[in-house]
């Protein structure tokens, strides 16, 4: 793992975060002054569940993926971070363990943003307060959405409407001439909810309907069939 001081464009970008943008110039700049940017490997882990959060950390580039394991072993995928943003805001302002693991799917480079720093202006500017319940309601509407696609919409829906928002989230992440660089197809999965064998059966109607093609890479090939198949699914 190596890192480095940030650059002004990157700090420009960080200063989006709706957690720093009520900073103010001169304390977002103090803040920054103490961050660095790590660059991590493909396999390596930003954190691990259990762990005590010390850092709050924000994405530049990369892809991150989020998941929980079972008491037999059992992975979950959560949750795939492929735009830059921030994460893990809450859970290190709290200085609570994390409950996920956090591992990095392709080479990332983050921000890391140390704790005790942002508590202190916290402390000093009451405002922040606010935009740290703005993240948090974000979070709650991700995951109504989530338990409402699982107990609503089959599982057909849910790989397409998968597909369509991971296309829109990091499109310019290509592998190639109109292809994404999606996770491998047991994450997608276990993202949303159903068996290696149903995902399978789904990816067969897909393609037969001309909405993607499987290969190597999964790639749509027709966005208005995937975005019906989303819709409409039976």
């Amino acid at each position: 793992m190596r890192s480095r001081p940030l650059s002004e464009t990157e700090r420009d970008l960080v200063a989006t975060a709706p957690l720093f943008s009520a900073l103010g110039e001169e304390r977002f700049r103090d803040l920054v002054g103490k961050c660095r940017v790590e660059c991590h490997a493909v396999g390596e882990y930003l954190f691990q569940a259990g762990d005590i959060a010390d850092h709050l950390y924000f994405l530049l580039s990369g892809q991150l993926r989020l998941v929980r394991i079972s008491a037999q072993g059992e992975e979950t995928v959560m949750h795939f971070l492929t735009r830059a943003c921030a994460f893990a805001e809450a859970i290190s302002l709290a200085g609570r363990a994390y409950p996920v693991n956090c591992e990095v799917m392709e080479e990332c480079e983050i921000v890391v943003v140390p704790r005790d720093a942002c508590v202190a202006l916290l402390r000093s500017t009451p405002r922040v307060a606010t935009d740290v319940l703005v993240s948090l309601i974000e979070w709650e509407r991700f995951l109504l959405d989530e338990v409402y696609k699982l107990r609503h919409t089959k599982p057909l829906q849910r790989i397409a409407s998968f597909l369509i928002d991971f296309e829109d989230r990091s499109g310019e992440q290509s592998v190639g001439v109109n292809a994404v660089a999606y996770p491998e197809k047991r994450q997608i999965a276990s993202r949303i909810g159903v068996t290696p064998e149903t995902f399978s059966r789904s990816l067969r109607k897909l393609e037969a309907a001309g909405a993607i093609a499987k290969g190597p890479h999964l790639k749509i090939l027709d966005r208005h069939i995937l975005e019906q198949s989303a819709q409409m699914a039976g």
